[in-house]
């Protein structure tokens, strides 16, 4: 009985590493299918020209991202403007569909998932930044075969990756936001730079329903005045 117990356990401690170690090579593998590490982790800023389509409406919209600093959005809508904005720890909004023209606060769960944008490299430094991986299985998105690997940041940031087992193209991201998901799913990938980018995004929103996004216009590494990520003051 007690080698019955003792090879248990050892079959028990075998599989869970090896299912740790697989979690890194799909990993590994996704990070390679887009570029490499070098590639992505020379990554400092984006700036992105876009259709954003949305409860029947489709709106142009520019997006500007510095690495681990900052970025912005700016919707138009119906001849005005919405601006979304994170400067650091810190993130603001101005909604004239609301009403508003002031500058406000962005609610925390909000800044919370815009704040996970910021880091270009993605999975490229996930072992640096001290994240862990945990293969959670396959399963099937859409009529493709996936694995499902979810990331546990050190800031205690939950995300579940949905891979393609075949291009390793990270197809969905559910992140963990209070008591639910924020998915957004992913496809039309194009290399720019060397670097293939998902061209085509669909957010999923209770409110207002799926928010599909398309790249029309991609510049990688420009220079960015980073004083466009300040709040305006009121």
């Amino acid at each position: 009985m007690k080698k019955i117990i003792f090879s248990l356990a050892l079959l028990f401690t075998t599989a869970v590493v090896a299912l740790a170690q697989t979690a890194d090579e799909i990993l590994a593998k996704s990070i390679e299918a887009r570029g490499g590490a070098d590639k992505l982790k020379a990554l400092k800023s984006l700036r992105t020209e876009s259709t954003t389509s949305v409860a029947g409406m489709d709106l142009s919209s520019k997006s500007v991202i510095v690495n681990k600093r900052g970025m912005r959005n700016d919707i138009e809508v119906m001849g005005q403007t919405i601006t979304m904005a994170v400067d650091g720890d810190k993130g603001w909004m101005i909604n004239p569909m609301q009403g508003g023209t002031d500058p406000v606060a962005l609610p925390e769960e909000q800044m919370k998932a815009s704040a996970a944008q910021l880091d270009l490299s993605g999975l490229a430094n996930f072992k640096e930044a001290g994240t862990t991986a945990e293969l959670l299985g396959k399963e099937t998105l859409d009529g493709t075969e996936v694995y499902k690997v979810k990331t546990t940041g050190k800031d205690g940031m939950v995300i579940t990756h949905f891979i393609d087992s075949k291009t390793f193209y990270v197809l969905k991201m559910a992140i963990k936001i209070g008591q639910g998901d924020i998915e957004t799913r992913m496809s039309n990938y194009k290399v720019v730079d060397g670097i293939a980018f998902p061209h085509t995004t669909e957010i999923s929103n209770p409110e207002v329903g799926a928010i599909t996004t398309t790249i029309k216009k991609m510049e990688v590494n420009p220079t960015i005045d980073e004083s466009i990520f300040a709040m305006p003051k009121k």
